[in-house]
């Protein structure tokens, strides 16, 4: 029964009302057993009660199932298409104008506008009777109730002013790569409606963004396998990585855990020569992006030498990337390489640790943070030869300057607390973007990505 007073009936009240009607209970006895008003169970029977029709009889005359039936006067204005007034509405047999009289009310039996607002048991005109059939069952009522209470929630709560307005600053966005979490977390005070409702309209068809240009909407095809036997002729020497292996990892100090970098390589095309070492700062969610040779070990160290060169000292270095998660490509094969100092020669500036073989999801937050590069720079579509290394400090300025529902709407520009000197960002071009102008579409970088 309702917990307290304004609560809806549940369907264990509804079967208390269809038994009480069965055994021909009043409904204030039957209001009494499930702790309610009198006038909550009369208005139940009413509203919930399940009305049928009688059959339509081939060239019957359903005028007479009208309450105005009798005084009618109405001719050649029941049907829109009608233009005659020699026949009156109500005896025309030429189509049924109770279907589209708009005064037609339809008439009901005296028995049934009473409690218990359903036919009588044993009625003797039932075999004979024009009159819609009522009766009253717990599970048809339940789900009438349900049926309205979601209709009398659904479409626009907004006024038009409103929806233009928000399509006028939403749709922009989408079409830049936003997604509705990120326009919501920048402009959600702006906007009159939360981000499911949006989902909501943009079904609907009312928002002004297509599906497409929904990176959540749309998912990539299933990766094809790659196969055996396709390794590189002569194949590779064998990479000692006792100590650094994923399970010595996981036995550092929580401090370290939580300072890792994980490490990655995206690439374009089979044939590009270059590809993007990835970096990716977990406490922070910040990703450095930097252009490379492709698959080679070297090109890594020289990447890290000049992020290290960069931020002035080994310590500097090591107080940010001093612990790398990396996966077992061939261009991380040279650990001693990375973990060896440019600056100071003989001294450590980072511990180097590898996932298990085929288990990228031990490093979940980089290969997550691709995605949103993957919307710059299409998997199969794009030229990574024809990418500068201006171009790919926009594309890195972009991601990071993108907010995120999960991080409290920050991005992580604003996460980054100054953790990374600003020599380096300059150094790399890497500056933080508005939120209104972050792009993660291909029109960023055209000239590299097949459109």
């Amino acid at each position: 029964m309702p917990e307290s007073r304004g609560k809806h009936l549940t369907r264990e009240d509804r079967d208390a009302v269809e038994c009480g009607i069965r055994g021909g209970d009043s409904a204030r006895r039957i209001a009494e057993s499930i702790g309610v008003s009198a006038s909550t169970v009369t208005r139940e029977a009413k509203a919930n009660r399940s009305v049928k029709e009688k059959k339509r009889a081939p060239g019957a005359n359903l005028a007479i199932r009208c309450k105005g039936y009798k005084g009618c006067q109405a001719r050649g204005t029941a049907c829109k298409a009608c233009a005659s007034e020699l026949t009156a509405c109500k005896g025309c047999k030429a189509r049924n104008c109770i279907d589209s009289c708009p005064d037609f009310r339809r008439a009901m039996c005296p028995e049934t506008e009473s409690w218990p607002y359903v036919c009588p048991q044993g009625c003797p005109r039932k075999a004979y009777c024009g009159y819609p059939k009522c009766s009253y069952g717990a599970a048809d009522a339940d789900a009438a109730y349900r049926s309205r209470l979601s209709s009398s929630r659904a479409g626009i709560g907004v006024t038009e002013e409103e929806l233009a307005a928000m399509a006028a600053l939403v749709a922009p966005l989408v079409r830049h790569g936003q997604s509705f979490e990120a326009i919501w977390a920048t402009h959600g005070g702006e906007l009159p409606v939360g981000v499911r409702s949006a989902y909501n309209y943009q079904e609907a068809g009312i928002l002004g963004a297509a599906d497409i240009e929904l990176p959540r909407k749309v998912r990539m095809r299933k990766r094809k396998g790659s196969g055996k036997g396709k390794g590189k002729a002569g194949g590779r020497g064998r990479v000692d990585r006792e100590g650094r292996e994923y399970a010595d990892f996981q036995a550092l100090p929580l401090a370290d855990l939580a300072r890792v970098v994980q490490g990655d390589s995206v690439v374009g095309y089979e044939h590009n020569r270059q590809d993007l070492l990835s970096l990716h700062i977990v406490a922070c969610a910040f990703q450095l992006y930097l252009p490379k040779e492709h698959g080679s070990a070297a090109a890594t160290v020289a990447c890290l030498d000049a992020i290290e060169r960069s931020m002035g000292s080994r310590e500097a270095f090591e107080s940010v990337l001093g612990v790398l998660l990396v996966d077992r490509g061939v261009e991380f094969d040279d650990w001693a390489g990375m973990e060896r100092s440019c600056l100071d020669p003989g001294q450590e500036r980072c511990r180097v640790f590898y996932c298990d073989p085929m288990e990228t999801d031990q490093k979940p937050q980089a290969e997550r943070n691709h995605e949103q590069l993957r919307r710059i720079l299409p998997k199969g579509r794009s030229d990574f030869d024809a990418l500068s290394a201006w171009d790919v400090a926009e594309c890195t300025s972009n991601v990071n300057s993108y907010p995120s529902a999960g991080r409290g709407g920050k991005c992580p520009f604003e996460l980054l607390g100054g953790l990374l000197p600003q020599a380096l960002l300059d150094d790399l071009g890497i500056e933080r973007v508005a939120p209104d102008d972050v792009v993660l579409r291909p029109s960023l970088v055209a000239h590299a990505v097949v459109q």
